[in-house]
């Protein structure tokens, strides 16, 4: 797996992970959203041993309807090319029940360079608190590449700040492989979350993801 698909499949899926921290994991949307009049601004780079890094920004916001939860976002490649497509993502939330969130919506709709950017990602999740830990179950439509999702998190406190473990597994080439993905999110204080993953697919190089994401409301 060549570290472009690496990339695509992140920015399909972590395009609505623009502040991942509440409302995704690595390569997997959760049911969470951004919350009520809340920005958060990304940074994130991809390395890989066989080729260069990939860098790209976004941002995502959410606004309040209850009782939905709207959250939307944009991104984009920013290197090694000089410019990448720019992608726009929705999703549309709801809390069922105590615990339970479920969630709906559309990724790498490419509103600039179609034609790079590939079809949109349409999905759906369901997001359920255990207690002992959050497992997020969904499906992804998209051309040539549905795919299972599938996660697990949880969250401590680490000196008075929550620090989240978690790994997902996605998959690839319209199910003939996966993807396999452990993390750490840190809060570092109110408006900086830092957040690091590692890719480690069934065939293909392994890739490292460093994201920064700066938070305040409006």
């Amino acid at each position: 797996m060549k570290l472009t698909y690496l990339t695509t499949l992140t920015l399909l899926l972590t395009s609505t992970a623009v502040f991942a921290t509440p409302s995704g994991l690595n390569n997997i949307p959760t049911a969470d959203t951004i919350g009520d009049r809340t920005v958060a601004v990304q940074a994130y780079d991809t390395f890989s041993g066989s080729g260069p890094h990939d860098f790209a920004m976004g941002f995502k916001t959410g606004l309040e309807f209850s009782p939905l939860h709207l959250e939307w976002g944009l991104d984009s490649h920013l290197a090694p090319t000089p410019s990448g497509p720019l992608d726009f993502q929705i999703k549309l939330g709801f809390t069922p029940w105590q615990n339970g969130k479920i969630a709906v919506g559309v990724a790498n709709v490419a509103l600039t360079d179609r034609d790079r950017a590939g079809d949109p990602f349409s999905y759906a999740v369901l997001t359920q608190d255990l207690k002992f830990a959050r497992l997020s179950v969904g499906y992804g439509l998209q051309t040539d590449n549905n795919t299972v999702l599938l996660g697990v998190d949880r969250t401590w406190k680490l000196s008075g700040h929550n620090i989240n473990l978690n790994a997902d597994l996605v998959q690839t080439g319209d199910g003939s492989g996966w993807l396999t993905s452990v993390g750490v999110k840190y809060d570092l204080c109110d408006h900086i979350v830092i957040e690091t993953w590692v890719n480690l697919p069934d065939h293909g190089d392994v890739s490292v993801v460093a994201k920064l994401n700066y938070v305040f409301k409006f």
